[in-house]
């Protein structure tokens, strides 16, 4: 008898083991948080969608849907002949882009005024890029500087060349 009473857990221990337990207590621990509930952490996801939206408001003109198409045309129809048709909407409604890539993409159009207005952004903008949107406008004036057919854009593409290398 007393080999069958050491083996026996006592209501002590059964007690401690069901405190342990992740079964039991469950409920317990669910009207705990209600009384005490924390403020959860923010959705990523929707914070993230606030974010845009701010940043939408405060970009002006160029935060709507319809400078989102048109910009979105211009890349499009590149290469194609309605490019600068969609170029030239683009910058009457919005004047011309900021970022380096489309303004590259610009200097290819054959409208003098037009690339020539673009090679201006781009020296305005020069020193904000990153290395390798510097060494690709650049290039892309070396190119217009050897290829364009209007003769004052090569000399404005080579000066621009000579003051940011």
């Amino acid at each position: 008898m007393g080999d069958y009473d050491d083996d026996k857990p006592n209501w002590r221990e059964i007690d401690r083991n069901k405190d342990k337990s992740g079964f039991y207590g469950r409920k317990e621990k669910k009207e705990k948080g209600e009384e005490g509930a924390k403020e959860r952490p923010k959705d990523r996801w929707q914070t993230g969608r606030v974010q845009e939206a701010l940043d939408r408001i405060f970009m002006g003109k160029k935060g709507t849907i319809e400078h989102d198409k048109l910009y979105k045309k211009v890349h499009q129809s590149y290469g194609l002949g309605t490019f600068v048709k969609h170029v030239s909407k683009y910058i009457e409604s919005y004047g011309l882009p900021d970022d380096a890539p489309t303004l590259l993409l610009i200097l290819d159009t054959k409208d003098q005024t037009i690339t020539l207005n673009t090679i201006g952004k781009l020296r305005e903008i020069y020193a904000k890029l990153p290395q390798r949107q510097k060494d690709d406008t650049l290039r892309k004036l070396s190119i217009v500087a050897m290829s364009h057919k209007s003769k004052e854009v090569r000399l404005k593409a080579e000066e621009t060349m000579g003051e940011l290398s």
